[in-house]
């Protein structure tokens, strides 16, 4: 080298440059606890308003906790009850029987009595 002046630098001291200087830390908590807190949080609060939208359980007919049976019903073979009602003269005296069965958005209440003419008005 023509007029310049040769430095000769150690290992050690090139490796030394080159390193990422350290991060000092003035909180002992660290960035990455605290985002692990904020995440558990957020799961936190997001189950929490699931469960506060969710219906609650349903009241079984008759039971203490439930609304009281208010027409007369019979159980069917795999647990239910199917309730009915009843219109026009009493059984005993019924010459005919007529079942109306109420189609999807309607119930028992909704049935058209039929009026009848009975034998004696002939």
């Amino acid at each position: 080298m023509a007029g310049g002046v040769s430095r000769k630098i150690s290992a050690a001291s090139a490796r030394a440059h080159t390193r990422r200087a350290k991060k000092s830390s003035s909180s002992p908590i660290s960035s990455g606890l605290l985002r692990n807190i904020a995440v558990l949080l957020f799961f936190g609060f997001l189950a929490w308003g699931y469960q506060a939208i969710q219906p609650p359980a349903p009241k079984i007919c008759g039971s203490p906790e439930g609304p009281p049976i208010t027409a007369p019903r019979i159980k069917l073979r795999d647990g239910r009850y199917l309730a009915y009602k009843e219109h026009g003269v009493p059984k005993d005296s019924a010459k005919y029987k007529i079942i109306y069965i109420h189609s999807f958005c309607s119930c028992r209440h909704n049935a058209i009595i039929a009026n009848t003419i009975s034998p004696a008005q002939d």
